[in-house]
């Protein structure tokens, strides 16, 4: 098993050896082919050549041992004068010539196709599913959540990158700035997307530079230019509020946007920005806050209609944090706990006879009594009435002098006599 772990590794580096060299040698002829045909001009300078060259004076050396003896020299032993006679013969020295420094290639500065521009920032590391893995990174760095396809995201929009109907892929959506914010990429084009809850018929198209060549992404024919903003060409389909529009927050937010962002435009509730392909997670990071600005000019465009004036705030950030879910109370279960089943029902071995009207039956007492009599006592006594001497508020009063109050009180067994007037 070791084994062929170690044989993978080795064709995975040499897989890897063979990417770099493949891909190092298709930049640099590239890169070297406008300025070797530029250099090959200079080649012809000429020097003045006049000017001799000062060179030192050497003394003649012989070029081989010769038989010439002085006089009073001493004799040579033949031996000796054979071992002369092979000494090499010795040549003047001549200095190797010193290469001349080739001319370093000037840099032409052209312009760079949009659609390689980040090309060199990847270079042999761009494997397939690079840029994926480096979009799920990005959104777990902020909390945001990643899916390969969101379809109800494409029928939100209809403008630039989303005029071609493509279907939203490599979805990150998450909240940023306090807006609703997605990140998805449109036919291979990444373009980011913050939701502001009010929507307008208004469109704000604002593309960078001057007009695009390319058939397929020619301005609607609705928009009609406007200005030019911050080296953005802005166009809409209602230019006075377009004018309106433009204020400080949407200078400084335009020219904050990265090189790499190509348009940027305003439709129904959606601001939205389009960069170039391949672009950089650093982008991502630099246009969060110029967008948000952006969206927060936008909400001085002029709402869908009358009756749309309330703003959605379901779709806003909350006003404070949310507070965190108290913990749950352990549940203990109750070994005497009701039985909430039905009651078992008992029903008696002799069922119970009930009163009906059919049959006559009495129960209690019953004191007999004739029909028709009143058992109320009547009012009355049955004696005449008497004649009534009050005369309104006043008494008559009896003045025949006899009066009893001072009177003992007698002994007797009659009754005491009522009293008239």
């Amino acid at each position: 098993m070791e084994t062929l772990v170690l044989i993978i590794a080795a064709v995975i580096l040499v897989a890897g050896i063979a990417l770099w060299r493949a891909d190092s040698s298709k930049r640099v002829p590239q890169q070297t082919e406008e300025p070797a045909e530029e250099s090959t001009p200079q080649e012809e300078v000429e020097y003045d050549t006049d000017i001799p060259e000062e060179e030192p004076e050497v003394e003649p050396i012989p070029d081989r041992a010769v038989g010439v003896y002085e006089e009073d020299a001493s004799e040579i032993d033949p031996e000796v004068e054979s071992v002369i006679e092979e000494i090499p013969e010795v040549t003047d020295y001549q200095p190797e010539p010193v290469p001349e420094p080739e001319p370093e290639p000037q840099l032409v500065e052209g312009t760079v196709d949009e659609e390689h521009r980040s090309v060199d920032k990847h270079g042999f590391l761009s494997f397939p599913g690079a840029q994926r893995r480096e979009r799920k990174a990005w959104a777990a760095k902020h909390h945001f959540d990643y899916i390969k396809e969101d379809a109800f995201l494409t029928d939100e929009w209809s403008r630039g990158a989303a005029s071609t109907g493509a279907v939203a892929r490599d979805v990150v959506s998450g909240m940023a700035e306090g807006y609703e914010t997605h990140l998805v990429d449109l036919a291979s084009v990444p373009v980011m997307a913050m939701r502001r809850g009010t929507p307008s018929e208004v469109v704000i198209d604002a593309r960078r530079g001057e007009q695009s060549d390319d058939a397929g992404r020619e301005e609607s024919d609705d928009l009609l230019e406007v200005d030019t903003v911050s080296g953005f060409r802005m166009l809409s389909n209602a230019a006075g509020v377009a004018t309106r529009l433009v204020d400080e927050r949407v200078r400084v937010a335009l020219e904050a946007m990265p090189e790499s962002v190509t348009a940027v435009w305003m439709e129904s509730d959606w601001v939205l920005a389009e960069t170039v392909k391949g672009s950089a997670p650093a982008d991502w990071e630099d246009m969060l806050q110029p967008l948000a600005l952006l969206t927060d000019a936008s909400f001085t465009l002029p709402p869908r209609s009358a009756g749309a004036n309330n703003l959605d705030l379901k779709h806003l950030e909350p006003t404070r944090l949310k507070p965190e879910e108290p913990e749950k109370p352990e549940f203990t279960p109750d070994n005497q706990e009701e039985d909430l089943s039905q009651p078992l029902v008992i029903r008696p071995e002799e069922p119970l006879q009930m009163p009906v009207r059919g049959v006559q039956e009495s129960r209690g007492v019953v004191e007999p009594r004739s029909l028709g009599a009143d058992d109320v006592d009547s009012i009355a006594d049955g004696q005449p009435s008497r004649t009534n001497d009050l005369y309104g508020t006043r008494v008559v009063r009896d003045l025949n002098g006899e009066s009893s109050i001072f009177d003992d009180a007698q002994d007797t067994d009659e009754p005491p006599q009522e009293w008239r007037l």
